[in-house]
């Protein structure tokens, strides 16, 4: 029986070392290469923050507009290019690719 208490937890402590954990960032996308990445963001709890919100009725499409506005803005301060997206009722998506020359040119400051 001890065997198996044992066996159990070394099992799950090499399934959450192997498969739960994530490389950093910093090992998986070379900064001085170009890398293009699909992101998205999802609201919480099924809230509808953009587009029309079918429980209270109101509608919320002023935000989708304040999104991309925010995300052309941006985009060049991070040192990224967005290459597509689409904002829905309560998620977007975003295809963004990396600027490592844009990067290269700034002076740290």
């Amino acid at each position: 029986m001890l065997s198996f208490l044992i066996l159990s937890v070394v099992l799950i402590f090499l399934f959450e070392r192997c498969v739960m954990a994530r490389l950093a960032r910093s090992e998986v996308f070379d900064p001085d290469e170009v890398a293009i990445g699909h992101f998205d963001n999802r609201t919480t709890r099924r809230c509808f923050l953009m587009g029309e919100d079918p429980i209270s009725g109101k509608n919320f499409d002023h935000r989708k507009v304040w999104i991309e506005e925010y995300l052309r803005e941006s985009a060049g301060a991070i040192g990224v290019d967005v290459i597509g997206f689409a904002i829905l009722s309560n998620h977007f998506y975003l295809i963004l690719r990396s600027r490592p020359d844009v990067v290269a040119t700034w002076d740290g400051m």
